[in-house]
């Protein structure tokens, strides 16, 4: 009969922008290591520093990770599921704009700049722009999370 699987959560500090790199290191630690207390590693894609394991306990973490470079240390506590879940559940923009809006591109090469709304591509997040400050007709498209509303 196999053991009931307990599980938690647990976040390693990591030096910031190594998150997968650290996390494969991990990965391959555990495959060669033949270890089976690990479940998942998580690498939250908007925070940055930390990996997320879910293991067995806290003495499976410090093991599979103890010397790896870039690993910084262990935060204090356990990790919530309900924050994993905020973590890596794809959350969906409804595009708060019409054809016709104008609109200021917040980053970018035509970052300032004032624009009109041509299209809206929802399926990609993207918006097709006709930037009103050039001496050209020029259309643009952009992610849709680059552009902000003018204010009138």
């Amino acid at each position: 009969m196999e053991k009931p699987r307990f599980s938690n959560y647990y976040a390693v500090r990591v030096t910031g922008g190594q998150e997968i790199n650290v996390a494969l290191m991990i990965e391959e630690r555990i495959k060669t290591n033949n270890i089976k207390e690990v479940y998942s590693i998580i690498v939250p894609p908007n925070v940055k520093g930390y990996v997320i394991l879910e293991a067995s306990g806290p003495h499976v973490v410090k093991l599979v990770s103890q010397g790896i470079r870039h690993v910084r240390g262990f935060a204090q506590g356990l990790v919530q599921k309900d924050d994993i879940i905020k973590f890596i559940s794809k959350t969906t923009i409804a595009p708060a704009y019409k054809v016709g809006d104008m609109v200021e591109v917040t980053s970018g090469p035509f970052r300032g700049m004032q624009a009109q709304v041509v299209r809206i591509d929802s399926a990609k997040n993207e918006v097709v722009l006709n930037i009103l400050e050039s001496s050209f007709p020029l259309q643009v498209t952009v992610p849709i999370d680059q552009v902000k509303p003018v204010k009138k």
